[in-house]
């Protein structure tokens, strides 16, 4: 067994790579984790915002509106001057400024329902937008009680009513009590394909690189060692290192997930990553037969492994992602991995089903056994080079 020994010798010369990005790892992870529970913390927290309102028509129902805002919104006095309100938006001493124009009262008695108010907001900005609907549901509201024949006193005032407590959500939740747990076990999954990448492509890569040289490939070859007695302890090199890489993967998820982690969707995930893990080998292989430099080993594994991440939804999520880059990177396979944990964790808008989820596990052994193939047509055809 001295062509295994001599394998994880070279191993231990890789286990800074190792180490390096394992800690990068836990880091996104917990990070990007904590920074989900915190957004779902505050998705349903109403905040006051810092407006202008200018009003031009001095009328009843102009100083209702700006009551109303007023109820919910803190209000800065602001001249009608275009370039001190655009200077107010830019440096953020106001987030909304609304314009009553004149006749602002009269064309909501004619029953007109377009350009009945101005508002100049920073288009880079989503409050200012929910703050335009906010006003036209307070119009539409006004509009109701004018055309039933109210004042327009009584129809601000009922309106004021109505709308006093729209502010008011409750939230329910309808999620287990170690959903918290199962959120950053997502995440945990979900980023677990980069690392994969980038750990097997530069810890198993070298070392199979390392046999390869010519040197101490024709060494190997003139010694009394059988050619099928080397392949089969590389062979069996590779699977351990794989696999104690990846159950280092399941373990730390155990001991920060607990029992979590061998449910129903732990188990699921689990299976998963072990399939992509497959595929990782192979792709590392598939390197090995290139023989790069340390350099040029980096800058493959950065592209595959960043080019993954990014196209796939590891790192951006799969629906904020083009229909164009979405049809590119159904030809990747961590794509088809990122559909199972979306849909397990929920983070798809399409239901779970067993019948997508042994679809993409099978896809994915598609794609094990097409880079597999081409690992070995490679490496014959650079076995064949040598003896040349």
């Amino acid at each position: 067994m001295q062509t295994f020994r001599t394998f994880f010798k070279i191993a231990k010369k890789q286990l800074l790579s190792c180490i390096i990005y394992f800690i990068i790892f836990l880091a996104i992870m917990f990070l990007m984790s904590f920074a989900a529970e915190d957004s779902n913390d505050k998705q349903y927290k109403a905040y006051s915002l810092t407006i202008s309102v200018i009003d031009l028509d001095h009328s009843k129902a102009s100083q209702s509106l700006t009551d109303y805002l007023d109820s919910m919104h803190e209000l800065v006095p602001m001249e009608n001057n275009g370039e001190m309100i655009q200077d107010s938006l830019f440096y953020y001493k106001v987030n909304y400024v609304l314009t009553i124009p004149e006749g602002f009262e009269k064309a909501l008695l004619n029953g007109e329902t377009s350009d009945l108010v101005e508002s100049s907001k920073r288009l880079d900005s989503a409050t200012g937008f929910f703050l335009d609907e906010q006003i036209h549901q307070y119009l539409k509201n006004l509009r109701i009680y004018l055309s039933g024949g109210c004042s327009v006193e009584e129809a601000s005032k009922k309106t004021l009513e109505s709308v006093k407590d729209c502010n008011q959500v409750t939230r329910l939740s309808f999620e287990k009590e170690n959903s918290g747990s199962n959120v950053m076990m997502s995440y945990y999954f979900q980023y677990m394909p980069y690392i994969l990448i980038a750990v097997l492509i530069l810890g198993l890569s070298p070392i199979l690189i390392t046999f390869r040289r010519k040197d101490l490939g024709n060494r190997l070859d003139c010694s009394a060692l059988h050619r099928m007695d080397k392949t089969l302890q590389l062979s069996l090199g590779c699977v351990i290192y794989s696999l104690v890489m990846w159950l280092l993967f399941i373990v730390i998820g155990r001991i920060i997930f607990g029992s979590a982690m061998f449910e129903k969707d732990g188990l699921l995930c689990i299976l998963n990553s072990f399939v992509f893990l497959l595929v990782c080998v192979a792709i590392a292989l598939l390197v090995s037969t290139f023989s790069p430099n340390k350099n040029m080993l980096n800058m493959i594994t950065n592209v595959v492994a960043l080019g993954m991440s990014f196209f796939c939804g590891i790192f951006v999520p799969q629906w904020l992602l083009g229909k164009r880059i979405l049809a590119i990177a159904r030809f990747l396979p961590a794509y088809w991995y990122i559909q199972v944990t979306n849909r397990i964790s929920g983070f798809s808008d399409e239901a779970f089903s067993m019948n997508l989820y042994w679809k993409c596990i099978g896809i994915q052994l598609l794609f094990f056994a097409a880079i597999f193939a081409v690992y070995l047509v490679a490496d014959q055809q650079k076995k064949m080079r040598r003896f040349s």
